[in-house]
């Protein structure tokens, strides 16, 4: 237990124990000049604390210990605002064992303190913002009462945030932490995160083990990453120190899940005469590695880690041996995924986003291979045990499970014993999995059907029981006895009702089976079993609320063994409540959860203020080349269907379909992915044809993804696709007001080696004159698209749009016909919507296009006309491919497909992606430390460094990189009036000789012939655009010239001082905000450890003479509106102010040098 203060300022918080004190605050300029998610923590004796004008935070109650800090993206500064998190109460439970005094406790109240600003302060701390703090006559000497104070102060308590209106940035990461679901051990003494014979919970009463700080499992501590500063901290501390840390009991992690235990009553009496107790107790711990709510986190990812994964160790205590046992749940470790929203969550429909019929599986099995062997080295064996069904969806996703066990099963034996021993897989450990219909089950023999089944009739089943057995360690001596060598892996659907029934039916049998072993008069014990069914079903309720937002489903089955009336209305009653939570609450809990666990965008890492990390940081930073190389990935964007024209170079194939089914009520609805199926497979059978007849595609169908006709595809080579992690797919819908998806943007983006790419495919509002409809789409689409951990399409080192952007030319028919068919490409691209609106900055800011070489795409279908049906619709480029980042263009051009009334474009890249190699990295990691460690210190780190920083003479740098060679756009022309050629009607001889702006462009001759044109049409456009740049400063400017993205200016980098200059400084090296790092000199004589928070001196107040002259420098008061100032005396050496020219229209043709009406 300890006790917050906080000081106003400088701003800092005091956690104050008997003995000492545990300060947070931030650097104070003297340490550091960068602004960033740093925090500075101090461990002092109480003594050394001056403690007069401190502030008593939360009304004196105690506080149970830190939980860590977290830094929370803010509106109201670029710079992450970073707060404290403290358990401000907690229910004790019931220990695990009846003699022990180890007790774990439940979180019930947490609170969020900012370390940057008092402008979130509750009404406690609203005493803060009034300035000086007079002392309370308390028993406290040093104890201000906030309450007072404020009440004293000012009229209201109110924080500022709460007076302007402004939610709490951390409200929903309270509500879930508050939720009843965290679970800590009491006093720190133990470590909860870990299971029985990992750790020794017995000999950790006696403290014979480490402290849990340092042997957690992080799979399944959920403030790791919350905690890692002060973690750090600790380790940096004396070890005397450190054990006095220790002492406190300050720092706790958490786990979420279930905890719960039980006293059974043994029938036996003890030597001293009393009846004997045993503790029946359990401990599910849920990872979070892939955590989320249920429609929103399914499956595995890049990294082999399943949604839904909990460990779950049943423990039965007796005063001679205590037993454990440990079962685990999680997602069917496969890429698929169900509708997030609306009536898909009732209709339970499953989509595999990979290893699909028109894909091999090697795309999806690295991922299943990484998961397994991480079990095999966790639990030693594993036995699956898949409750899927055998109709439906369910059965699609069962038979993909098995296919992927059985080549992992065979890659495993074909292994030699040395690769084995380096996966730490040894001989003996297996994989099996056990399918079983539970449902099928259920509905022929009951619920004790399936008991029957998995104690009798499964005998793979039972070889694997007896085969894994259990652990048992010595209640005495603290000596493990026996070790659990494997774990059954048990799936369902959603992990929760089936999974939890089954777990409790193994686990039954389980412990019997040790109470056979060790003749217990236990065993068939009646009041047992009831415990042990009670806490199954509360676990299974708990874990469901977790991740469902309900309670289980099967709990009557669980509890009674069978299935009741009254459990049938129960459950549907929750199956509504799922339903209802899945739509509207969910949202918010997936961004509560991600905020937690630091996976938000625009988060940073929360990292503890050391000058030497910093300074090994931003040496790698400078040596980046040594350890990291620039890779080219070819890639291949185009709209529509590509029917094989594209190059087989290309290592990634981005293809974009609109309108892919009609657009009816019913596909609006609820839309029909057996199209997109039937083109996935078309595209497939296209490269396998390619590869030759009997030979493997060299490709695989990486991921797709569709709104109502908006789809998208990615196709990758095998060997680009094991670079490739973190795939995650997005839609928005814009139709009606964004309710409908006729209308919309899809999005598939992954890391590519360590580089972030972001796919985009549209379909705007269509309609010639809706350009500001269209421009509206494009905003919402590109604010509103969100990828997990909300990430955004700008937050991408490379981003390519490929769609149908329905922009149109903003000329007749007959214009625009008659300029397209004589190939006079410049009328028409000067009215092209989509440039006008560009060059405007209404949308696709910082994008690039290459120049349009080919004519419009809108055509009529089946034939090479324009459209000759009654609608005459007007010829336009309304499919365009859009692009920013490191990307070089070789092709942009049209496809002569003729089924539909667009053209297919595509366009192909040569894309820079930066791969590090992680070896390299360390090793230098190791050289800059050790140089900062020996006698050289920070002369050492010159010397090896310097070289590699950039010049002074480079002003500026970026954060991304910036394309080697970027396509000019091609200008827009001017507007072509009503005394245009082809409209004789209305022209005249002086309106047909009026002067173009001059255009950076390739001349197209309209005497070629449309084959002889097309013949490197690009290859022409980019050398005439590159000849042109240097006769480009001398033409006169275009006023509608698209200006390029502003930059934003950065310092320049500061050259290191060598160790003879007069002036030499240690420097210490810190991020800046932007992520970059930048230079800072602190004094020589500054020491590592940062210095005592110094005291707050109280100023005595200095009288005030109003009869006496006002100072020099006081400024004057600001008068009302209605009562005019006198001016103030002229002083003879002013300047007058400069004469500033009024900035000319730019957009005024006259006054940029052009003629009226040009």
């Amino acid at each position: 237990m300890a006790t917050l203060y906080l000081r106003p300022s400088p701003r800092a918080f005091f956690l104050l124990t008997e003995t000492h004190a545990l300060v947070f605050r931030q650097p104070h300029a003297s340490e550091s000049k960068a602004a960033r998610s740093v925090v500075v923590a101090e461990f002092l004796p109480v003594q050394d604390v001056d403690m007069r004008g401190l502030v008593k935070v939360t009304k004196g109650r105690p506080i149970e210990g830190v939980l860590g800090v977290t830094s929370v993206p803010s509106d109201r500064s670029p710079i992450p605002e970073i707060f404290l998190l403290l358990v401000s109460a907690s229910t004790p439970l019931s220990p695990l064992q009846s003699s022990s005094a180890l007790r774990p406790a439940r979180v019930v109240g947490v609170e969020f303190y900012s370390l940057t600003s008092s402008f979130w302060d509750g009404p406690e701390l609203a005493v803060s913002s009034y300035g000086s703090l007079a002392e309370d006559e308390s028993d406290d000497p040093y104890y201000v009462s906030s309450f007072q104070a404020a009440s004293t102060s000012s009229p209201s308590v109110q924080s500022q945030a709460a007076a302007q209106g402004v939610e709490h940035p951390c409200a929903g990461m309270k509500k879930y932490l508050e939720s009843g679901g965290f679970f800590y051990a009491q006093d720190t003494k133990w470590d909860i995160s870990t299971r029985m014979g990992e750790t020794n919970w017995l000999q950790a009463e006696k403290g014979q083990t480490a402290h849990p700080l340092e042997t957690f499992d992080e799979r399944f501590v959920w403030n790791a990453n919350l905690l890692a500063p002060f973690i750090a901290f600790r380790s940096a501390l004396p070890l005397d120190q450190r054990d006095k840390l220790d002492e406190q009991a300050l720092l706790i992690p958490v786990i979420q899940g279930f905890v719960g235990s039980s006293p059974v009553s043994t029938g036996s009496w003890s030597d001293d005469g009393k009846p004997e107790i045993v503790a029946l107790g359990m401990i599910s711990r849920l990872s979070w590695k892939r955590a989320g709510a249920r429609f929103r986190t399914r499956g595995i990812d890049d990294d082999g880690q399943v949604a839904n994964f909990v460990e779950t160790e049943v423990i039965l205590a007796t005063p001679s041996v205590t037993f454990s046992w440990v079962i685990v749940r999680g997602s069917v470790p496969l890429f698929w995924q169900q509708p997030s929203q609306g009536l898909g969550t009732l209709q339970q429909k499953v989509e595999i986003t990979r290893a699909t019929d028109s894909q091999p599986p090697q795309a999806s099995q690295p991922a299943f291979d990484k998961h397994f062997m991480e079990l095999l080295q966790h639990y030693h064996s594993i036995h699956a045990v898949n409750l899927l069904g055998q109709k439906d969806a369910e059965a699609m996703l069962s038979a993909s499970y098995s296919d992927h066990l059985e080549s992992l099963k065979h890659t495993l034996e074909k292994m030699s014993p040395d690769e084995k021993s380096q996966l730490e897989a040894e001989q003996d450990r297996t994989v099996e999995l056990t399918p079983y219909d539970f449902h099928a089950t259920v509905r022929t023999h009951g619920h004790e059907g399936v008991r029957y089944d998995f104690a009798t009739r499964l005998r793979e089943m039972v070889i694997s029981r007896q085969k894994f057995g259990w652990t048992a360690v010595d209640s005495q001596s603290g000596q493990i006895v026996e070790q659990q060598r494997g774990a059954f892996r048990v799936n369902c659907l959603d992990c929760l009702d089936r999974t939890n029934y089954v777990q409790d039916v193994l686990s039954l049998l389980t412990l019997n089976a040790f109470l056979e072993s060790v003749q217990s008069p236990m065993l068939g014990s009646a009041a047992l079993s009831a415990a042990h069914r009670e806490l199954w079903a509360d676990n299974g309720d708990r874990l469901s609320k977790i991740y469902a937002g309900t309670g289980a489903l099967n709990t009557s089955a669980t509890r009674s063994g069978k299935k009741t009336f009254a459990g049938l209305l129960s459950d549907a009653t929750k199956s509504i409540g799922r339903a209802y939570i899945n739509n509207f609450q969910d949202k918010d809990k997936q961004a509560a959860i991600d905020m937690l666990l630091g996976m938000m965008a625009g988060q940073r890492q929360v990292i503890l203020f050391d000058p030497i990390s910093d300074s090994v940081n931003s040496a790698l930073n400078a040596r980046i080349k040594e350890y990291s190389r620039s890779r080219s990935v070819t890639i291949f964007s185009g709209t529509w269907n590509l029917n094989g024209k594209a190059p087989d170079e290309a290592d990634v194939y981005m293809i974009a379909f609109q309108e892919i089914v009609e657009l009816t009520a019913g596909q609006i609805l609820q839309t029909d992915p057996a199209k997109r199926r039937m083109w996935e497979k078309y595209i497939m059978d296209t490269f396998a044809t390619r590869k030759g007849k009997g030979k493997q595609s060299d490709y695989v169908l990486y991921r797709s993804e569709q709104l109502v006709g908006t789809a998208l595809i990615v196709v990758v080579k095998h060997g680009v696709a094991s670079a490739m992690r973190h795939v995650e797919s997005a839609t928005k819908k814009t139709g009606l007001q964004g309710l409908s998806g006729n209308k919309g943007g899809v999005g598939i983006r992954f890391n590519l080696f360590d580089s972030t790419v972001c796919f985009m495919t549209c379909h705007l509002a269509a309609g010639h004159s809706n350009v500001t409809e269209r421009n509206a789409d494009y905003r919402t689409i590109d604010s509103g698209l969100k990828f997990l951990r909300g990430k955004t399409i700008e937050d991408h080192d490379i981003v390519i749009w490929s769609a149908d952007f329905n922009y149109r030319i903003g000329l007749s028919n007959e214009e625009v016909r008659g300029y397209a068919e004589t190939d006079q490409m410049d009328q028409l691209l000067g009215m092209d919507q989509l440039m006008q609106a560009m060059d405007a900055g209404d949308v696709f800011n910082g994008y690039t296009e290459a120049p349009i070489t080919f004519r419009p795409t809108y055509n009529d279908n089946g034939t090479d006309e324009y459209d000759t049906s009654d609608k005459a619709r007007i010829p336009a480029w309304t499919d365009r491919v859009l692009y920013k980042g490191q990307l070089k263009l070789s092709v942009y051009d049209r496809s002569e497909l003729r089924t539909s009334d667009h053209r297919p474009v595509y366009a192909i890249f040569e894309a820079k992606v930066r791969e590090v190699d992680h070896g390299k990295k360390d090793k230098i990691t190791r050289e800059i430390k050790g140089k900062l460690n020996s006698g050289e210190g920070f002369a050492g780190l010159e010397e090896s460094t310097a070289q590699h920083l950039p010049s002074p003479a480079a002003s500026s740098s970026s954060s991304r990189p910036v394309p080697s060679t970027i396509i000019p756009k091609l200008p827009p022309r001017p507007s072509v009036s009503s005394a245009n050629p082809l409209s004789a009607s209305t022209a005249s001889a002086t309106s047909s000789q009026k002067p173009q702006l001059p255009v950076r462009k390739p001349t197209i001759d309209s005497s070629e012939s449309p084959s002889e044109r097309k013949k490197g049409s690009v290859a022409s456009a980019i050398s005439a655009f590159e000849t042109s740049r240097s006769t480009a400063a001398a033409a006169p400017r275009n006023p509608s010239y698209r200006k390029p993205p502003p930059t934003v200016a950065r310092s320049s980098p500061v050259t290191l001082p060598t160790k003879d200059s007069p002036t030499f400084e240690s420097p210490s090296i810190t991020p800046a905000s932007t992520g970059d790092y930048m230079i800072v000199t602190t004094p020589s004589s500054a020491r590592a450890r940062p210095p005592v928070l110094p005291a707050r001196q109280p100023s005595k107040p200095v009288p005030l003479d109003l009869d006496e002259s006002p100072p020099k420098d006081l400024m004057p008061p600001v008068m009302p509106d209605n009562i005019e100032a006198a001016p103030p005396a002229a002083k003879a050496d002013k300047k007058p102010p400069p004469v500033v020219a009024k900035p000319t229209n730019l957009r005024s043709r006259s006054s940029a040098g052009f003629p009226p009406g040009v």
